[in-house]
């Protein structure tokens, strides 16, 4: 029985067929955002491009040490510039080996490969939609928009949605989380007791001011999650005010001179909110209002909103033991390719390898999970997932 071709080479017809839409660039500190029109007369100096984030512990962040990036492995491309975390370990992982391959097509060299910090990004292009790091993975909509870089691969805790399943490449499962809260512990008193009204507690001046609930914008926890809350009749004496979220209804009233307090909070902190809900632009910013006592619950995914809280010294909180949803993360890739076949060929080459090295002893997904969580062993969940994704060991 003849052996089936390798992905990478299967690709080499495929990607011909694929229309390819040009895009502007970063520059080559991989943080500067250049122009489409200058993109569009300078040749493309990086063989691939692979996308990153600062501020998502711990799946993809950017260590202040070399201390979190360095494992018993050579470090790749992305731990050379201290990126690090569950996934982005992985990505690292499957980097190195294809620099270690320079005979066959899509070889890859070291230096190049451009690290695309994506919280960078949208902080320059001043984007409060963390989704919008997918739109770097399509053809720009806007072709008015001069920072809209394209990147080749997607390394940071993205899950796995219909929506996301369109025109994408998308590697299999690679981790199992789920929604949950937090709630901050030493809160005073509200002001009022009516929380079904979706009121945040305002007080004298913009500096007293609590949300009932905060989250990051636009991400799969934002709506899923809430109704994962009302579905399980969690905190029942929000639910007027949950409800009125999630049909974009604002059942806030604000007297006297509240509305000012408010607007006043909100432009000091360039936030949003809709009713009792404030949206962050990242989890970041999310934890820090939390321990502040901006909000009273943070909600987002396990482990994220677990790590970051716990990054703030003092800070204290409880919950966090019970998750609402199911869902599974993957790393996602660019497929829009036509003129440039031995980037389609590196990006198909990469996912060849992720899988193999998923289901190979000692899995990636294992040894990923120690060098991040270590001491810290999975949940009884979270191990029968690593099972069924990689089989026994």
């Amino acid at each position: 029985m003849s052996r089936p071709a390798p992905l990478w080479r299967a690709a080499r017809a495929l990607c011909a067929a694929v229309m390819l839409a040009a895009g502007p660039v970063l520059g080559q500190d991989g943080a500067t955002p250049v122009p489409a029109t200058a993109a569009s007369t300078k040749a493309d100096e990086y063989q691939l491009r692979v996308g990153v984030r600062s501020y998502a512990r711990p799946f993809a962040y950017r260590s202040e040490t070399m201390v979190d990036v360095l494992t018993a492995v050579t470090p790749g491309p992305l731990a050379a510039q201290r990126y690090t975390g569950y996934i982005v370990r992985m990505c690292d992982a499957v980097l190195t080996e294809m620099l270690l391959d320079q005979t066959g097509p899509g070889s890859l060299l070291f230096d190049k490969v451009e690290v695309v910090d994506i919280d960078m990004v949208m902080e320059a292009m001043g984007e409060d939609r963390p989704d919008s790091r997918f739109a770097l993975l399509q053809p720009p909509t806007d072709p008015s928009k001069v920072f809209e870089p394209r990147i080749d691969i997607l390394c940071d805790p993205a899950t796995i949605t219909n929506a996301r399943r369109i025109g994408l490449i998308i590697s299999p499962p690679i981790y199992l989380t789920g929604v949950s809260y937090v709630s901050k512990t030493d809160v005073p008193p509200p002001i009022r007791q009516d929380k079904e009204s979706g009121c945040p507690e305002i007080g004298r001046d913009s500096n007293d001011v609590s949300f009932y609930f905060g989250l990051v914008g636009h991400t799969s926890s934002a709506r899923s999650g809430v109704q994962a809350f009302l579905t399980a009749n969690e905190m029942p004496q929000y639910r007027d005010a949950l409800n009125g979220y999630l049909r974009d209804e604002d059942t806030c009233k604000l007297r006297g001179n509240q509305e000012a307090v408010l607007t006043d909070f909100l432009r000091e902190r360039n936030l949003t909110h809709e009713g009792s809900v404030l949206l962050f632009p990242s989890h970041k910013a999310a934890a820090q209002a939390f321990c502040r006592g901006e909000i009273v619950h943070y909600i987002g995914d396990r482990e994220i909103i677990l790590h970051n809280v716990s990054a703030i010294p003092g800070c204290s909180f409880s919950n966090g033991d019970r998750t609402f949803t199911a869902d599974r993360y993957a790393i996602f890739g660019r497929l829009d390719y036509d003129a440039d076949q031995e980037r389609a060929l590196r990006v198909a080459k990469f996912f060849e390898i992720l899988s193999q090295k998923i289901v190979s002893h000692p899995s990636i997904i294992d040894q990923s999970f120690y060098d991040t969580f270590h001491p810290t062993a999975p949940t009884r969940t979270l191990d029968i997932f690593f099972r069924s994704v990689r089989g026994a060991p």
